[in-house]
């Protein structure tokens, strides 16, 4: 135990999330030690709850919003649920069959239960009930004996993975829409299946309503009332439970969901995942004298936010804890045709350069909310960037939620493409989600640059504590190069900085590479290139690809460390003189902060 960090991370808390987190644990505490009564318990609460129509016109709009996530997650692997076999997270799992499946196991996951979660949320349900076939939903049926057989409340973890609140969140959502979809293909009818399905739903909504994730909040909390509300909005009459959801539901959306239209734990997976959330709510046709202007502004700011950080590949970027695969492609869910050439959510932290195939996202904001920042890395001012549409600097992504050396590598500031301190770090990480000490960081207010079209700049005070200043600006010339410029100022040396450029680009003599037609050539215009060394990174979770790594060694000149990189792929490009190069460092230098200061 380190009582500074730990004070460091607790005092952020609100009063809310330390009265519900002792509220929380001793629900479970209660559960675990006394599972037949605390059973008994969220069933007579079940009975009074109104049994959902998945025919109902609210279901079915739900259902379409949540198969496109389904297909997204699993529409290469649903098919093969009736006979025991799952892809979860980017892993095969055969089970042998329904019987042989084990909903305690290991899942390569260690000390997380992620993968657990994932089996346990039934989210392949969704595409594999669409096809309206009595044996899907059989299978189905079986499988939900086989969770209920296996998942006794008294074992433990339970509540960690298969009867967490947000995992039967999920498996309310998915099964009940399941359900829209098999009735809309003409499914045949099933009715011991159907009703077994129906009352499982019914008992998810009753542990869900009973265990309301507010001792975390943020996604968590939002995803319980979104089930919450699919639930209530599927029912032919209301039920007390959810009167909750009219003050509830907004107020849980003015907490996730920032002004500008980012998701407040600024990843861009999550607002993803967070607008499909919306969507649900608006769908469920809950409260809509209230809700719907609300929820309507909401989901238009979100649709607007999503392009900033999205790379002209089609794709998000994958800072903070975001990869590819567990949500929609963004350009499924907006339209990405329409993008000016410099967009920015100053409140969530991100900036856009971009025209055509090449495009910068640029993170320049908060690692997350300070009450709840556990998907945070150490990206302060990290860059991502397509060339010809070819994404050629890329960030770590996520190879694990596992506490240990792997999660701890890559949410360290030496994982992410920009400026650090060797040795230092900008945020305190500890275990899976824990953040204590951490910087912030900002947009600066850049004096014009007339040679660069388009250009954005930021602050870090990741090292304020060191007593160290680190500013960069990215400067693009559509169609010709990229150039990134880093300044650090203080501290007490150790300035270094790096960049991930996927092996899909082949290296080839001097700092050059190419793919498909296209070549990349890299040059240091202040400070020294390393040789590129092999390095990985995680695209889709936990699948390994390889990089290569360019670390920079910046100049040093009066108290100050200097790097410039210049990225070309044109044989037009004009590397740009070193005389702006200097000027743009005194002009990084005397560069104001757009808050007031730096926090």
């Amino acid at each position: 135990m380190n009582p500074g960090r730990l004070w460091r991370t607790v005092r952020h808390l609100t009063a809310e999330q330390w009265v519900f987190r002792f509220i929380c644990r001793g629900r479970r505490l209660v559960m675990r030690h006394h599972p037949m009564f605390s059973r008994r318990r969220i069933e007579r609460a079940a009975q009074r709850l109104p049994l959902p129509d998945p025919s109902s016109g609210a279901a079915r709009d739900i259902a379409g919003i949540v198969l496109q996530l389904q297909m997204a997650v699993h529409g290469d692997s649903f098919d093969g649920a009736p006979d025991g076999r799952f892809t979860l997270l980017n892993r095969d799992y055969d089970f042998g069959g329904i019987d042989g499946v084990s909903w305690r196991g290991e899942f390569h996951e260690g000390n997380n239960p992620l993968r657990r979660m994932n089996l346990a949320y039934m989210g392949y349900a969704v595409p594999l009930l669409a096809r309206g076939r009595a044996e899907d939903l059989a299978a189905m049926h079986r499988l939900l004996d086989s969770l209920d057989v296996q998942n006794d409340w008294s074992l433990p973890g339970v509540f960690r993975d298969v009867w967490n609140a947000y995992t039967a969140s999920h498996r309310l959502i998915n099964l009940l829409s399941g359900l829209a979809l098999y009735r809309r293909a003409g499914g045949p009818p099933d009715p011991a299946a159907e009703t077994a399905i129906l009352g499982h739903v019914r008992f998810c909504a009753a542990f869900v309503r009973g265990n309301l994730e507010r001792d975390l909040q943020f996604n968590h909390l939002m995803k319980n009332y979104v089930a919450l509300s699919a639930y209530a909005g599927a029912c032919a009459e209301s039920a007390p439970a959810f009167a909750v959801l009219k003050n509830a539901v907004p107020k849980s959306i003015r907490q996730n969901i920032l002004a500008d239209g980012g998701q407040a734990e600024r990843c861009p997976m999550y607002h993803v995942l967070s607008m499909l959330d919306i969507r649900i709510l608006a769908a469920s046709r809950l409260f809509a004298e209230t809700w719907q202007p609300e929820l309507d502004g909401t989901v238009a700011r979100m649709a607007a936010a999503l392009p900033v950080m999205t790379l002209a590949d089609g794709e998000i970027a994958l800072m903070n804890d975001s990869w590819i695969g567990e949500a929609p492609r963004a350009g499924s869910v907006v339209d990405l045709s329409d993008i000016a050439p410099v967009e920015r959510i100053p409140e969530t932290g991100y900036v856009r350069l971009g025209q055509g195939g090449d495009s910068v996202v640029f993170d320049c904001g908060p690692c997350g909310p300070d009450d709840n920042p556990g998907h945070a890395h150490a990206d302060f001012l990290t860059v991502e960037a397509t060339a010809a549409g070819k994404r050629f600097l890329v960030d770590t992504g996520v190879p694990t939620y596992t506490a240990g050396q792997d999660r701890d590598a890559s949410r360290s500031s030496a994982a992410h493409n920009g400026p650090r301190l060797t040795g230092a770090e900008p945020i305190e990480f500890w275990k899976s989600f824990r953040v204590g000490r951490r910087g912030y960081a900002g947009e600066l207010d850049l004096c014009p640059l007339d040679v660069a079209p388009l250009f954005a700049a930021g602050w870090q005070s990741g090292y304020a504590h060191l007593g160290a200043d680190l500013r960069r600006v990215i400067c693009l010339w559509p169609g010709e190069g990229l150039l990134v410029a880093d300044l650090w100022r203080g501290g007490a040396g150790g300035a270094a900085t790096s960049f991930l450029i996927p092996s899909d680009w082949t290296a080839e003599t001097g700092h050059r590479y190419s793919q498909a037609g296209t070549r990349l050539t890299v040059q240091a215009l202040a400070g020294a290139l390393s040789a590129p060394t092999a390095a990985a990174y995680w695209y889709r979770f936990g699948v390994e690809r390889r990089a290569h790594r360019i670390d920079v060694v910046p100049a040093t000149t009066d108290g100050q460390a200097r790097a410039a990189v210049f990225f070309a792929w044109s044989e037009n490009a004009q590397v740009p003189r070193q005389a702006f190069v200097s000027q743009l460092f005194e002009n990084l230098a005397a560069a104001i902060p757009r808050q007031a200061e730096l926090v």
